[in-house]
């Protein structure tokens, strides 16, 4: 199950930025992640209900336990060999909207991308 892989590294990652963040910002520390945005490939065979499982399991005992993940699906750039036209796909229908043709090439679409942490701070008075 690569999903479980997949979490460790989204968790390792978003942890890592916190700390970053915490060392550079010690008047605004981040006490908890309340959600972590992923964008997954079109093409990258991953279960979403598998790897939310996976992260719900793996977060337990870190800032980011009951933290959302948020999956977004990558739009896929392709490029039709009949008409020539250059079109994502935001489905696994491979066909070419323009002219309906299956012959299309594409590039990519297998990752998984971290795009946005968000997080609670803890608030500091300055009276």
């Amino acid at each position: 199950m690569h999903e479980a892989t997949l979490v460790q590294g989204i968790l390792s990652t978003s942890l890592a930025a916190v700390e970053r963040h915490n060392v550079d910002n010690p008047g605004n520390q981040a006490v908890k992640i309340q959600e972590i945005e992923c964008e997954l490939g079109l093409l990258a065979c991953v279960e979403p209900q598998t790897l939310t499982g996976c992260f719900e399991l793996f977060a337990e005992g870190t800032l980011a336990e009951g933290a959302a993940l948020t999956l977004r699906t990558a739009r896929l750039d392709c490029d039709c060999s009949v008409c020539g036209k250059a079109f994502k796909l935001a489905q696994r229908h491979f066909v070419c909207p323009h002219c309906g043709g299956d012959e299309i090439h594409f590039n990519g679409g297998h990752g998984l991308t971290l795009i946005a942490l968000r997080v609670e701070s803890e608030e500091q008075d300055h009276a």
